[in-house]
């Protein structure tokens, strides 16, 4: 009964997690992974400008957007701060990405209402691979397809840093340049604004677009979401803070971007680590359309 009733708090704090990572992710709540993509209006944002050209604070922010998906590959480090399901949250990460090839890799440090542990999540080929206490034991994976998340509206693409660098494509007119600071030994311009998490959503491929994303936008009840951005001299996304309020929860995220254009490898785990997780068939089997 202890058991149950832990697995059952553990889920709900982690759905309500994931709903607030999901406004931090701009409208791209129970969306499949996806890297950053051509999805949103590319022929909205200027073309990548040199130091010396003369930018205004929006026109910045969207050419931040551009250069981060230019660069294709990034490592980064995850604070988050807040409160969800009316508990006090506090996460750590860490990782790297690659736009190119879909590669990514985050090892997080949960909160004491998901256990307390490290957890390491790998994106690989359409592949999530889960590994850490209570999951699983050291050297040991779990491997779960993002299609059968999507299917029971958990979002992975709500922890992918390249998604929150993409929604600055539909950052609105309010941008304006605030005072700068210096991140990771970067003097960084700093600029201040808001998402319009619809927009956000309407700029996404038509597949993207699923009733559940767009239902879970409604429920929600958040149309914009205040951000701060800074940026090195190339307009590179050096660190993004957001903050979200939404069904009960408030959450600060902020993402600090570094090795820009680096290689990024991330393997899939020996095979003979890798177990399925339990019930998954079954989860499968639900979702799958019934046969005439």
């Amino acid at each position: 009964m202890q058991t149950t009733t832990r697995n059952r708090t553990t889920k709900t704090w982690s759905r309500g997690r994931l709903a607030s990572f999901s406004v931090a992710g701009a409208a791209v709540l129970a969306l499949g992974l996806g890297a950053c993509s051509s999805g949103g209006d590319s022929a909205a944002a200027p073309s990548v400008a040199s130091p010396a050209t003369q930018l205004s604070a929006f026109q910045v922010v969207q050419a931040s957007s551009q250069q981060s998906k230019e660069a294709g590959s990034a490592k980064f480090a995850l604070d988050v701060s807040g409160t969800a399901q009316g508990q006090a949250v506090a996460v750590t990460g860490e990782g790297a990405f690659d736009a190119a090839t879909q590669a990514f890799e985050m090892k997080l440090t949960l909160p004491q209402q998901a256990g307390g542990t490290a957890v390491t999540l790998r994106l690989v080929d359409g592949t999530a691979y889960l590994s850490g206490a209570p999951l699983t034991a050291a050297g040991q994976w779990i491997e779960v397809p993002l299609d059968a998340l999507a299917q029971q509206g958990l979002d992975t693409s709500t922890v992918d840093p390249a998604k929150q660098l993409e929604q600055l494509q539909a950052a609105a007119s309010d941008v304006k340049e605030v005072p700068g600071t210096t991140v990771r030994g970067v003097e960084a311009k700093g600029y201040a604004g808001t998402i319009d998490v619809q927009k956000a959503y309407d700029q996404l491929p038509a597949e993207q677009k699923t009733p559940e994303a767009q239902q879970a936008i409604t429920e929600a009840g958040i149309t914009s979401i205040p951000f701060t951005l800074y940026v090195d001299d190339q307009n590179r996304p050096v660190r993004v803070v957001e903050e979200i309020t939404a069904q009960g929860s408030t959450v600060k995220v902020s993402t600090d971007f570094y090795d820009w254009g680096s290689d990024v490898a991330v393997a899939v785990p020996d095979p003979a680590s890798v177990t399925e997780m339990p019930g998954m068939a079954a989860m499968q089997g639900a979702a799958a359309p019934a046969q005439s």
